[in-house]
């Protein structure tokens, strides 16, 4: 879809998620679901322009120390934001990834896979999942999800979204790959770089960043596997951990699908 990924200048990978073909024939509404990375460097004329999406509620799905580290320039008090200050049990994944000794693309990619195994059942993620489901079943959109980077903790949230939704996975798959273009990775290795080297004192190669600065299917893969393999399919998932029950889908359904 064109237009999908929105160029604003201090905000990375912000895009409309809406748009896509149900498989019973319907299709999700456009600019009601929104998915980003966060707002700590947003511009004047990016607030101007966000202010303008007429935003119900944005879910931060960010840890309180990346809050507090990174506090976001948009919304302001108007605007309801859910968080959780919850306090955690794991890394987040590229500080993770940093402390380990062997900085290899194979490493990387296995560490990335793993934390995505926690983030259906990590006590924090599960109440901001719910917030967020909820919260759209129960005042529509617009509504925005983000996290750090608006790839790995959102690409969960958006998946379950889509899910709820009846859109098909491969779909879903290709959605949420679509960070791998927003927030084009070739241009900004040497940045990353660059910052690691000066705040971790670390030399980290181009091939090893890649799979933590973008997304790859078998991280979505391993979210998803660690759904399935506790309750058999993903709505089983969100019918009991996040109390998505039969109705609350219907109820989703009437409110983004036509």
């Amino acid at each position: 879809m064109q237009g999908r990924i929105k160029p604003l200048k201090g905000v990375l990978n912000f895009r409309d998620f809406g748009g896509y073909d149900t498989v019973d024939g319907g299709k999700v509404v456009t600019e009601r679901l929104y998915r980003t990375a966060s707002f700590a460097e947003a511009t004047a004329e990016d607030m101007a322009w966000l202010g303008g999406l007429g935003a119900k509620f944005v879910v931060d799905l960010r840890r309180p120390e990346e809050r507090t580290d990174a506090p976001n320039l948009w919304p302001g008090e108007h605007l309801r934001v859910v968080t959780n200050d919850e306090g955690y049990k794991e890394l987040p994944a590229h500080v993770g990834v940093l402390q380990q000794t062997d900085l290899t693309a194979d490493a990387v990619r296995t560490y990335m896979q793993t934390a995505y195994t926690h983030y259906p059942y990590e006590p924090r993620y599960v109440a901001l999942f719910k917030a967020w489901l909820h919260g759209l079943a129960e005042e529509g959109g617009p509504a925005i999800v983000h996290c750090a980077a608006g790839k790995d903790r959102t690409g969960v949230a958006c998946f379950l979204v889509l899910t709820a939704l009846g859109v098909d996975r491969d779909t879903i798959i290709a959605d949420y790959e679509l960070t791998n273009v927003a927030i084009d990775l070739d241009k900004r290795l040497p940045e990353v770089r660059a910052r690691i080297a000066s705040r971790m004192g670390k030399e980290i190669s181009d091939e090893a960043i890649r799979p933590m600065l973008g997304v790859h299917t078998d991280y979505l893969s391993a979210a998803i596997d660690a759904m399935e393999s506790r309750h058999g399919d993903v709505p089983s998932y969100m019918k009991a951990v996040l109390g998505v029950d039969d109705k609350m889908v219907a109820t989703l359904r009437d409110q983004f699908v036509r």
